[in-house]
């Protein structure tokens, strides 16, 4: 079939320009992760059925780890993984924000902002739920992308499931995906070529659209679980094909064929680029990048083959070597209470001695110890400890420490953000598809969101340790207001305390809905100013008021008291000014 043909033309050559790659990654199989299928050349266009099937079935990861001898790169991938979902993808929290992608700047509004909150924590429900297998496929992805640079997965559309499971994720290994970038160094086509038995190719397109072979097989008790090479294809659409309906008309073809038969199962279509990639290190225009192991695998080696040599020390200093007297020929018996005859001379000298050339195992640790140390700090694996023992900081020293650690990480965190943004694009199109934004139903947007180009913004608490500065700014600017504010008061109105509150939400990661709206706090605080004012306003009153009748009651007894002299004889008569003078007299003669 020409199509067919066409595709594998083309995967042949994508397969030419990943073979570079391939010694790579088969090393890092070999010393990092055994369990892998192995990249073998025999994955090849021209290969045979059952050379692939002796190569990719075949469980090798016990055969492999047999050659290790030290478990530093097993161990320290598993970290390495366990530290990078912990600090980019934790699973007890939300990682990531719905924003809008506006040109001009404009803010969304509080309702837009609940709404989008709505539809995020919908798509963490979706991922937390088992049925949508996203967690064994991220956690796999993870360690390949820590392992071999890039981790790969598929994100398939369901139907008929209902809300729970719109969509579910699936692993792509590695040995079975040839990807090409576009332009702009994103990945935009995918060749995936993997095996499925007989009676499975049946069960997922169906028995007319196999073949004869396929379909013969799969009707054969003795065959059915014989396995076939299928090949999916997903590529941009010519523009000029794009005229049909539904997934015909969307912006990337799909295909699915069996190549060994020349046939084409199927063709369909995806609106959003399917497959999702996590690199370590997207730069250029390449498909594949290197990860951490590349800047490790020389200490690797070295380990593994320092361990080999020392335990071979080990054993000649437990187990050594014996030499025997030249005429001598037998054979030492060295288990407990065994009887070695002729084995000394007439004066009770032995006639054999332990060839002990010195070796010393201590000193072959301590030297390991040093790789050991070099290979961690090449797999990130200190920087974990320091994050788990610095407590003891002030809170300041703290934030700075913090934007620290994210800056170290910072580079494979914006890569990684890459294909998790490009994983809620496809998730936000299928949701959009199947109707979840209209009106009536449970993740309804506002009206003012109608053509709103709807983005993640990534909050994890690795995004949170890069912006951690922000923090530490604001922090130090109240401090320093706060010293101008006792020599010029008034200056601490210039600190917009709502923004403030805004940025530390956002770099803190708590939920929009936990802050009430800025005009609702501000209409609440004026409401208060008032009522302190009023009250302010009542207290002055009332002091007034008791002023008054004080001095009320004051003039009264004043007035009483005057009324009560005119009525008193004596009082009168010592008020009197013929009186008052004479007694003004007789105190100047004194």
């Amino acid at each position: 079939m020409g199509i067919v043909n066409d595709l594998k033309d083309e995967w042949s050559g994508l397969a030419q320009s990943r073979l570079p790659w391939e010694k790579y990654w088969r090393t890092v199989a070999r010393y990092v992760l055994p369990q892998t299928e192995q990249f073998d050349l025999m994955l090849g266009a021209a290969s045979s059925a059952a050379a692939i099937n002796a190569v990719v079935s075949t469980p090798v990861s016990a055969e492999r780890s047999a050659g290790l001898y030290d478990m530093t790169s097993l161990w320290g991938i598993e970290r390495l993984t366990a530290g990078m979902i912990s600090l980019k993808t934790p699973e007890a929290q939300t990682w990531q924000d719905l924003g809008t992608s506006d040109v001009f700047g404009r803010e969304s509004t509080h309702d837009e902002k609940v709404g989008l909150e709505r539809v995020n924590d919908y798509l963490f429900r979706v991922k937390h739920n088992p049925k949508s297998g996203f967690w064994p496929a991220h956690r796999s992805s993870m360690k390949s992308l820590c392992g071999f640079g890039d981790g790969w997965m598929f994100v398939k559309e369901i139907t008929g499931q209902g809300p729970a499971v719109p969509w579910q994720y699936e692993f792509m290994p590695l040995p079975e995906l040839y990807p090409a970038v576009g332009n702009d160094g994103m990945p935009e086509r995918m060749f995936r070529v993997f095996r499925m038995s007989a009676v499975q190719i049946i069960a997922e397109f169906g028995p007319d659209k196999v073949g004869a072979k396929v379909a013969r097989f799969a009707s054969d008790p003795k065959q059915r679980h014989e396995a076939f090479r299928v090949m999916h294809v997903v590529k941009p659409r010519d523009e000029a094909k794009r005229g049909g309906y539904g997934v015909r008309s969307a912006k990337f073809a799909s295909y699915y064929c069996l190549p060994d038969e020349d046939h084409l199962i199927g063709e369909g279509g995806f609106y959003e680029f399917p497959f999702v990639r996590y690199p370590w290190s997207n730069t250029g225009r390449r498909p594949f990048s290197e990860g951490p192991i590349a800047y490790a695998l020389g200490e690797i080696k070295s380990l593994n083959e320092m361990a080999k040599n020392e335990l071979l020390a080990a054993q000649s200093m437990l187990r050594p070597a014996y030499g025997l007297a030249a005429k001598n020929m037998m054979r030492l018996n060295l288990n407990p209470g065994a009887t070695n005859p002729n084995l000394i001379n007439g004066d009770g000298k032995p006639l054999f001695a332990p060839l002990n050339t010195g070796v010393r195992p201590d000193f072959a640790r301590a030297i390991m110890e040093q790789r050991r140390l070099a290979a961690r700090e090449l797999l990130y694996l200190n920087l974990w400890q320091i994050i788990l023992n610095d407590t003891q900081d002030t809170a300041t020293a703290a934030l700075i420490k913090a934007q620290e650690k994210g800056e170290l990480l910072g580079p494979v965190g914006i890569s990684l953000n890459e294909g998790l943004s490009s994983m809620t694009d496809r998730e936000i199109g299928i949701l959009g598809r199947k109707g979840a934004f209209d009106e009536g139903s449970p993740l309804e947007l506002p009206a003012s969101m109608a053509d709103a180009d709807v983005s993640a913004t990534f909050n994890s608490p690795l995004d949170r340790l890069r912006r951690m500065g922000e923090l530490v700014g604001m922090q130090q600017l109240v401090q320093f207001v706060s010293m101008i504010e006792e020599v010029k008061p008034g200056t601490a109105e210039r600190l917009d305390v709502d923004e403030m509150i805004n940025i530390a939400q956002d770099v803190l990661g708590a939920p929009a809905r936990t802050l009430r709206p800025a005009e609702e706090a501000k209409a609440s605080r004026d409401q208060n100013n008032q009522m302190a004012q009023l009250m302010a306003s009542l207290e002055t009153m009332k002091q007034g008021g008791e002023a008054a009748a004080a001095i009320g009651g004051g003039g009264a007894a004043m007035a009483e008291g005057a009324e009560r002299a005119t009525s008193s004889p004596t009082l009168r008569r010592l008020l009197d000014p013929a009186t008052m003078g004479a007694a003004a007299n007789v105190m100047g003669a004194q």
